[in-house]
C-alpha cells in the first residue's frame, strides 16, 4: 500500500450552528465541496466523501463512505476513512473549509516522509489544528480505544499518537493568512466569507 494517494472530505455533520446542510455550501457555480474535490485531486488519486447522503455526489468522480460509528462526531468519520483508505496516511479536511494550502501539502508530505508517524498536524500556539491534516492506518488500534471508550475528541486522540506536530514557525510561510484552518461555521461566517471573497451568498438550493 503506497504512503500518499488517498484524502477525504468530512461532510456528515448535523450542520445545527449553520442551519442548513453545510455540503450546499456554494463557492461562485459549485459548492464548496466540490471546489475541495477539484484542488485535492491535483495530489491524490483516491478522494473520498464522508457523507449521509451519497445521492448529492452521484455525479462526481469521489468514494462516498458511511461511518463506521454513527453520529460521534469526525473521528468517526476518520476512523471509516483510514478503514476504506487505499493509501497508508489520508488527508482530512472538512467540507466548510474551503482553503486547501497545495504547497503546505506537499510540505507535509515531505516531512512525514522522514519517518514513520501516525499523523501530521499544524501546532498554532497550543492548539493543534486537526483538520488539513494527515493521520495514518497505523493509528486505527489507538483510535478504536478510544471509540471503546466512548472518548470522541479528536484532539485527545491525536495527543495519544505518535504525530508529527509542525510548529507555527515551520508552517507559516506555507499559510497565508492560516486561512487553511477556517471553518464556516454560522451564516454570519459564510456572510462575511463571500463578501471577503466576492462570491454571492448562496447555497445550491437557491438559498
Amino acid at each position: 500500500m503506497p504512503k500518499f494517494g488517498s484524502a477525504v472530505i468530512l461532510a456528515g455533520g448535523k450542520s445545527t450552528r449553520m442551519g442548513f446542510d453545510k455540503q450546499l455550501l456554494q463557492m461562485q457555480d459549485r459548492s464548496i465541496v466540490q471546489h475541495l474535490i477539484g484542488l485535492l485531486g491535483t495530489r491524490f488519486s483516491d478522494i473520498m466523501v464522508s457523507s449521509k447522503t451519497p445521492a448529492l455526489y452521484e455525479e462526481v468522480d469521489v468514494r462516498v463512505i458511511q461511518d463506521i460509528y454513527k453520529d460521534i462526531g469526525p473521528l468517526g468519520g476518520i476512523h471509516s476513512a483510514l478503514h476504506s483508505a487505499q493509501s497508508e496516511a489520508v488527508f482530512v479536511i472538512a467540507c466548510d473549509m474551503p482553503y486547501v494550502e497545495i504547497p503546505y501539502i506537499d510540505y507535509m508530505m515531505g516531512e512525514m516522509a522522514k519517518g514513520s508517524y501516525d499523523a501530521c498536524v499544524t501546532k498554532c500556539g497550543e492548539h493543534l489544528e486537526i483538520f488539513h491534516s494527515f493521520y495514518c492506518r497505523s493509528a486505527l488500534r489507538v483510535l478504536e480505544d478510544e471509540l471503546a471508550a466512548q472518548r470522541y475528541s479528536v484532539q485527545r486522540f491525536t495527543r495519544k499518537i505518535d504525530a508529527l506536530v509542525i510548529p507555527e514557525e515551520s508552517a507559516a510561510p506555507f499559510l497565508p493568512g492560516w486561512r487553511a484552518f477556517t471553518n464556516l461555521n454560522t451564516p454570519e461566517e459564510y456572510a462575511e466569507f463571500c463578501q471577503r471573497t466576492g462570491f454571492e451568498r448562496m447555497t445550491d438550493d437557491g438559498g
